[in-house]
């Protein structure tokens, strides 16, 4: 059905303003103007284009009618809206990583796992679209499956057999095409590219990372308090900061811009421990002592935000209702982290700082340093801070999230090369379809990490409901028996390292307390 004439104006003029406001953001900044006129000018025309006639593609299931883009306030849910991009590589499960081979992962794990997080999501007010990214092609009654799981109002897209096209750069010269399936986990930013104007949140993880409403509140919530703390920031650190040193073993204090446009929301994948007889978590958690007590009281872990489910998302390996002590965590642990306290004014109080970032390389100005959990050297006698980028403790995070204004200040300030396509030289070879492993692109570990990349500080808040909410359930429960043989060195429950830390930020407390 046509739209009426008004209805086709109001998006006219919606969509003009929002051209005008890019045509604004570009202007100064690295894109030229030529260039901003021109989306400007050609974005208005097919406005008006589209506005006057209808397109049917014979065969394919009609989408949902766009929405205009809400102007409701950033810290409420309600009217934001939020694109879920979900990457499959397998329809079904080819056996490795201890999955059952020809097991049909779209109905066991991608449609329970995507389809309870939607939900939530729609419950809380947020409008919700997903795109499925697929290695394969979705035959339109597996389709039918995934839509019909959905609630009424989320529309749906699906780009089939997505691996890009590529020479097999280990032929010289150049001369075999294969299908590129490491670089099936870069699709998804072309997808974000075509569809920047449309949302408010993008929201970019594996199919069997359970991501919910709390996580996404909880992300705007933490972006916007450093914001707001950008906005009333000096652009110099305080005078008695003079030297890199300095500003790594500076833990506390205003915060600069630069500063705080590098520091970004983090998240912690945690599994739930199903056989702890014979797939237990480590039995001695180190010399850091577990300190449960906080301000409020004895206090742990909620469980109910990250990975309790409804009845019918359970199944065989996902439990409905686990407790906080079988949370389970393998990709850190207290050793080479930090913690900092966030200037006085702001609710986020202390936060962890996540493994990533090279802080050597940075202006003194965009240094986020911390208080390392062996600083007076007791802990772990003589023994010095792991690198930042050691595998073992950075944190692939199973996805990222970003509001529409971050993702714009990446690609045009922050990520060398940018963070959107084109993929160019320098920072790119091949069109962008170079050895980067998955976990670069759709882990995040392109935003912490600086080789060709972003450079960003992940923090985590550590007041025990904040912590929590920064917890994502890797749903298939399987590092816990693929990587069995490391786990009294990996293995590490939640309530632990959020005890671990508390003890660290206590001393921390009591350090500055002294030096005050």
């Amino acid at each position: 059905m046509r739209p009426s004439s008004s209805s086709c104006g109001d998006a006219i003029d919606d969509y003009a303003s929002r051209q005008l406001g890019l045509f604004k953001l570009m202007k100064g900044r690295r894109a030229p103007m030529r260039l901003a006129t021109m989306t400007f000018m050609i974005g208005l025309v097919v406005a008006l284009f589209v506005s006057q006639s209808t397109i049917t593609v014979p065969g394919r299931l009609a989408l949902p009618e766009r929405r205009k883009l809400q102007t409701a306030s950033v810290t409420q849910p309600q009217g934001k809206r939020i694109l879920y991009i979900v990457t499959a590589l397998n329809e079904y499960n080819s056996g490795t990583r201890n999955t059952e081979k020809g097991s049909d992962r779209l109905q066991l794990t991608l449609i329970p796992v995507v389809s309870e997080g939607i939900r939530t999501m729609v419950d809380a007010g947020y409008h919700v679209d997903l795109y499925l990214i697929c290695h394969f092609t979705l035959l339109p009654e597996r389709e039918a499956l995934v839509r019909r799981a959905l609630p009424d109002s989320v529309g749906l897209e699906v780009w089939n057999d997505a691996a890009p096209l590529a020479y097999d750069t280990a032929q010289n010269p150049f001369t075999k095409l294969r299908y590129d399936i490491l670089h099936l986990a870069r699709q998804h930013r072309f997808v974000i590219k075509d569809k920047l104007l449309d949302y408010d949140v993008f929201v970019n993880f594996e199919d069997d990372m359970l991501i919910t409403a709390e996580h996404v509140h909880h992300f705007i919530r933490v972006t916007d308090e450093l914001e707001r703390l950008y906005e009333q920031a000096p652009e110099d650190p305080p005078s008695q900061i003079v030297s890199h040193t300095d500003a790594i073993q500076n833990y506390y204090g205003v915060m600069t811009k630069r500063q705080l446009r590098r520091t970004i929301p983090g998240f912690i994948r945690v599994e739930v421990l199903l056989d702890e007889q014979n797939y237990p978590a480590q039995t001695d958690t180190g010399p850091v002592p577990v300190d449960l007590e906080f301000t409020e009281g004895q206090k742990e872990v909620d469980p109910t935000i990250c990975c309790h489910v409804h009845e019918e998302t359970t199944s065989a390996h996902i439990p409905e209702s686990p407790t906080a002590d079988q949370l389970m965590l393998w990709e850190t642990n207290i050793f080479p982290l930090g913690v900092r306290k966030m200037p006085d004014d702001s609710w986020l109080h202390w936060v962890l700082t996540q493994r990533g970032p090279a802080q050597n390389n940075l202006n003194i100005s965009d240094v986020v340093g911390d208080y390392w959990s062996n600083r007076n050297d007791d802990y772990w006698p003589k023994a010095k801070r792991p690198k930042p980028l050691e595998y073992k403790y950075i944190n692939n995070q199973g996805g990222w999230m970003a509001t529409r204004d971050q993702l714009w200040r990446w690609h045009t300030d922050i990520c060398a090369g940018g963070f959107l396509p084109p993929y160019e030289a320098p920072h790119y070879r091949f069109d962008g379809l170079d050895m980067r492993n998955v976990e670069w692109y759709s882990g995040g570990m392109q935003l912490s990490t600086i080789r060709h990349a972003c450079n960003m500080q992940r923090i985590i808040s550590l007041d025990p409901e904040g912590f929590s909410r920064s917890l994502i359930y890797h749903t298939a429960n399987n590092k816990q028996r693929q990587l069995a043989s490391k786990s009294e060195s990996s293995f590490v429950k939640a309530n632990t390292l959020l005890g671990q830390l508390n003890t660290i930020k206590k001393r921390a407390e009591k350090d500055l307390l002294a030096n005050s």
